[in-house]
């Protein structure tokens, strides 16, 4: 073997580990990605549930007044 096949092997196994070394790390940043894109669609779900609970409470920019928790009182007949 000779000295520039020597040092051709070297540059090749060298660029095999540094091929190795970003398939790993591309495979943390995937990983990474699913994770960040699991985490906005859980967000956005409850950012919607927030604006729709926010829009029952304010109709037309005014907040709804609430008298009373509970069910209303049924007015008695008079039954003369």
């Amino acid at each position: 073997m000779t000295e520039d096949e020597r040092n051709l092997d070297l540059m090749v196994a060298e660029l095999e580990q540094e091929n190795r070394l970003m398939r790993a790390r591309n495979e943390r940043l995937q990983h990474e990605l699913d994770r960040a894109l699991d985490d906005n669609a859980r967000f956005k779900v409850t950012l919607e549930r927030i604006i729709a609970v926010s829009k029952l409470a304010f109709r037309d920019g005014v907040p709804e007044r609430v008298g009373e928790v509970g069910t209303k009182a049924r007015q008695q007949e008079c039954n003369d």
